[in-house]
């Protein structure tokens, strides 16, 4: 009985398996490396055979949302929110990317200001400063920020912008907020720009995968590979080969730790 009950699992596992088709976005930063490689990664190990297409390889943030609402990219990496996990057009898979990493906030600066936050120590002094950050349109930031009584401008359109915004004080922009996993290669595509280097505002939030809804069929398949992924090691395996060295770069554990309020 035993040989025949695993041989039944053995073809139910290879009829399982398939090839998985996914369209994904690529940007000109190389943001995009870590989710492709984690995708791939967690459905080889769940014994699938990823194809991976990527139509451009230099997106606007902003399009490839447009394009996964409309099928033209299967899936995108975004942080989640409650607004998106009831969008029709969307099939959320409620697990984190990031280990949360993505909310622990860092800030680029002028370099003429890196020291302007340094007798920074509580959200109320941070406050007190009067500084003000710049944000994409609709960003789940600027949410945080407003709800935590800090000063926010909102850029529409291409949200890379913001670099020279800030370099430049344009609209009256201080400082532009980057999560802990995207810091540090920002600072490299825009040394004009210098990283804050007491601080972190952490909120409780990360990124997830959105999959079309044209594609409904790959969220059960993703999300098995993503939780198989977390339970093997694999997820921490690649947060820990892509951010071990940002730890010591960016003196992490030294820094002040600023809780937000994270709105719903």
């Amino acid at each position: 009985m035993w040989k025949f009950l695993a041989g039944l699992c053995l073809v139910s596992a290879q009829a399982y398996a398939a090839t998985v088709e996914l369209r994904l976005p690529a940007y000109s930063d190389d943001s995009h490396i870590y989710y492709h490689e984690l995708l791939e990664q967690a459905l080889i190990e769940a014994g699938h055979t990823p194809v991976i297409d990527v139509p451009s390889s230099n997106l606007p943030q902003k399009r490839a949302e447009s394009m996964l609402r409309n099928g033209q990219l299967s899936l995108v990496w975004l942080l989640a929110s409650e607004e998106r996990n009831q969008d029709p057009s969307l099939v959320a898979i409620n697990m984190g990317l990031t280990n949360g990493l993505i909310g622990h906030r860092l800030l680029l600066v002028p370099r003429s200001e890196v020291d302007a936050y340094r007798f920074v120590g509580s959200l109320e002094e941070f406050r007190d400063l009067n500084k003000t950050g710049g944000f994409g349109k609709n960003w789940f930031d600027v949410k945080v920020w407003q709800a935590n009584q800090l000063k926010t401008v909102e850029v529409d359109g291409e949200w890379r912008r913001l670099y020279k915004m800030v370099a430049n004080h344009k609209r009256g922009i201080d400082y532009f907020s980057r999560g802990f996993t995207e810091i540090v290669n920002d600072s490299l595509q825009h040394p004009y720009l210098a990283i804050e280097p007491y601080l972190v505002l952490q909120y409780q939030r990360d990124f997830q995968f959105y999959v079309s809804s044209s594609e409904p069929e790959l969220a059960p398949i993703i999300e098995e590979a993503l939780k198989k992924a977390e339970d093997s090691g694999l997820l921490d395996k690649l947060i820990e080969e892509y951010w071990r060295e940002d730890f010591d770069l960016l003196n992490y554990r030294k820094r002040v730790v600023i809780e937000l309020t994270t709105p719903k």
